[in-house]
C-alpha cells in the first residue's frame, strides 16, 4: 500500500511460499554377475545412511528415500547397476 502523506509504500505482507512435500519412494537395484559386489557396497552405503533396506536374489531394495538420496545413490552407482526408482509426492499434486 503506498502512503502519499508519508512517500512510501506500507503493509506489506510477505507470505512465505508453502514448500510443497518432497518426492519419496522406494529404489530398487539389480546387478549382473560381474557386479555382485557393487550390490553390496550400495547396502552398506544405505545403511550407513539409515535407509530400510531389503536384499533378494541379486535385487536390493531401498525402502522410504527421498529424491537426493535418489539421485545421490544414481551417481555413485548408476554405472554398474541397473537401477529403477518410484518416487511420489504425499499428499499427490491435485490438478484441475
Amino acid at each position: 500500500m503506498y502512503d502519499c502523506q508519508e512517500d512510501r509504500y506500507t503493509d506489506f505482507a510477505i507470505t512465505p511460499r508453502c514448500n510443497a512435500p518432497a518426492l519419496s519412494g522406494s529404489l530398487t537395484a539389480n546387478a549382473t554377475p560381474d557386479t555382485r559386489h557393487k550390490l553390496t557396497e550400495l547396502a552398506a552405503y544405505a545403511t550407513e545412511r539409515g535407509l530400510d533396506i531389503t536384499l533378494q536374489q541379486g535385487t536390493l531394495a531401498i525402502h522410504a528415500l527421498s529424491l537426493t538420496e535418489a539421485l545421490n545413490i544414481n551417481a555413485r552407482f548408476g554405472h554398474d547397476l541397473l537401477i529403477s526408482c518410484h518416487l511420489r509426492r504425499d499428499p499427490p499434486a491435485r490438478f484441475g
